[in-house]
């Protein structure tokens, strides 16, 4: 039956919350009410699930042999029953239970729409093609029909638990061993030299205890971010891999500039580095997808001049905060500057800046570093007779170890 539920009410629900007040008044006639008497079993369809509350009473969630008894006196009441479950769980009512339904596929629909709205546009000197590509990205945000890339599910889903303080290693375990590319490439991390110590690591629980729950999360974060970077055709995934490649690299050196400066935590300055040129992606996809065969230097030019906008869509479609947001939108424009203290944005500008120094790689005629207004805003110290940064060379063996464990 339906359900009279107050908006108000809404807001406490994850991730129902991350809708707008307006979001939320919309969803209340997608809204269904029902009862689960004392002893009946509720588990997960084959489609795409509900999103199930508790309302009333309480009961037994079963994933993976594991009970979890839930009433919905708890906080836990206030998160979708399923939610970080596998096909399979189910639960048992304890006693005469009231439960809401949310259809997922509408709440996703009205949160994207939200997150890719009031998209600003800017005079961007493109030829023929590149102004099809833009328009179709654009009008695609405004209808909500741009097919921007899922965030995987287990990044998704490591992202919520890093904000639980309650979450333990039998959790993000259980979550880990769900994608068996991202278990695999965990264990072999944690082999690598960076983090080994004694006998070798052969099982997820064992990682997780040996890295602990914070390098966990963002190391098994960023390796299923990869996933984001795939294309149909071997020529896109070709240059996907790049991608995914020279991303990597920035976030090693944004991961060891961000431990040394003061003010910035290394790990939010890896994610900016891994996130700051995501804007690729929906153009790649979209050449892919239309089959557009472009020579490589007008493909570039296209990337270059589209991916700021394409950035924005794609972390606000994600949810990422404006900090990260305007990585994505400024980061390869090495002549930005503000006003202000040196910010993640200007951290990663450097990075890209510094890149070439480590990578030895050609690639887009980049200005010396005292050059760029960035590299003014932040103290990395002094360089060498090579007029390299001191840093970056007493550095470089862990910028290499965080590269080569990204890269798997």
């Amino acid at each position: 039956m339906a359900a009279n539920i107050d908006a108000p009410y809404l807001e406490h629900l994850e991730p129902i919350g991350e809708l707008s007040e307006a979001g939320r008044k919309q969803l209340k006639g997608h809204l269904r009410q029902e009862i689960l008497h004392a002893g009946n079993k509720l588990s997960i369809g084959n489609e795409t699930p509900d999103l199930v509350y508790l309302l009333s009473g309480r009961l037994s969630l079963v994933s993976r042999g594991i009970a979890e008894e839930i009433s919905s006196q708890t906080q836990r009441a206030n998160q979708s029953l399923f939610s970080n479950c596998q096909h399979g769980a189910f639960a048992v009512a304890e006693t005469d239970c009231t439960l809401l339904r949310i259809d997922q596929q509408t709440f996703t629909d009205l949160l994207n729409r939200e997150r890719t709205a009031g998209i600003e546009v800017v005079d961007v000197d493109v030829d023929e093609t590149q102004s099809s590509i833009f328009q179709e990205l654009y009008q695609a945000t405004i209808n909500g029909t741009l097919e921007l890339p899922p965030m995987p599910e287990v990044a998704m889903r490591i992202q919520r638990m890093a904000q639980n303080p309650d979450i333990g290693v039998t959790e993000i375990t259980q979550v880990i061993q769900t994608d068996p590319v991202v278990a695999g490439a965990l264990i072999h991390a944690t082999n690598t030299p960076l983090f080994r110590a004694g006998v070798p690591i052969s099982n997820i629980r064992d990682a997780v205890i040996r890295l602990g729950l914070k390098t966990t999360q963002k190391l098994a974060f960023n390796i299923a971010m990869r996933q984001a970077f795939k294309a149909r055709s071997p020529k896109t995934q070709h240059r996907m891999h790049q991608l995914w490649a020279h991303s990597v690299d920035i976030s090693a050196i944004a991961y060891v500039l961000g431990g040394y400066l003061r003010g910035f935590d290394p790990d939010r300055a890896q994610l900016a580095g891994l996130m700051h040129d995501i804007g690729t992606i929906p153009i790649l996809n979209y050449l892919d997808r239309h089959q557009i065969s472009l020579s490589d230097r007008h493909m570039e030019d296209t990337i270059n001049k589209l991916r700021g906008l394409a950035g924005v869509m794609v972390l606000n479609f994600w949810g990422m905060d404006d900090e990260i947001v305007t990585v994505a939108e400024h980061a390869c424009n090495w002549k930005r500057d503000h006003e202000g203290t040196g910010d993640y944005c200007d951290l990663v500008i450097v990075s890209r800046l510094l890149s070439q120094q480590i990578t030895s790689k050609a690639g887009q005629p980049l200005p010396p570093l005292d050059q760029a207004p960035a590299f003014r805003k932040l103290d990395l110290g002094p360089f060498d007779e090579n007029m390299k940064l001191r840093l970056l060379k007493e550095k470089e063996s862990e910028i290499m170890a965080l590269r080569n464990m990204l890269h798997g």
